[in-house]
């Protein structure tokens, strides 16, 4: 049973999908830590519009694992056999998501109420430096020192 006030994306996927398919936006509260420190659980949200034919790199992505868990990560890279996905706060890949897993994309996302503009500085900014594994290497060796 779900913790009170909590609930399983699965009791929704057929209305999300729906919205979607519809040509509407769902707004999406994430969870957990994997899109940190962009997304902050609790804080911050994303709306979600259906994912087009073309999908690129670094679009962020709602998806249904094979297991069923459903996930919001980022496309780092497309190949022949689908995409590679990562979360802004991981270095492993997860590698051949098809197409028909991505339920939908990301096309605004929420620092609390404001609304941070995806074609704006700051977030070009934070996409040069976090799209490169180097730097979040580095990022998580720093803070685990200074965690100490």
């Amino acid at each position: 049973m779900p913790e009170k006030g909590k609930f399983k994306l699965s009791e929704y996927d057929e209305t999300i999908r729906f919205v979607l398919e519809n040509g509407g936006e769902f707004r999406l509260y994430p969870r957990g830590t994997s899109m940190l420190p962009l997304l902050r659980e609790g804080k911050d949200s994303v709306c979600l519009i259906k994912a087009d034919d073309i999908l690129k790199k670094n679009d962020i992505v709602f998806y249904l694992r094979d297991d069923g868990h459903y996930v919001l990560h980022r496309i780092v890279g497309i190949s022949e056999n689908g995409f590679i996905l990562c979360g802004d706060n991981q270095t492993a890949l997860e590698k051949f998501i098809k197409k028909e897993q991505i339920i939908g994309v990301v096309n605004r996302i929420f620092r609390g109420e404001k609304e941070v503009s995806l074609k704006g500085f700051k977030y070009r900014f934070y996409l040069l430096l976090w799209k490169s594994f180097f730097v979040r290497k580095v990022f998580f060796k720093l803070r685990r020192t200074f965690k100490k």
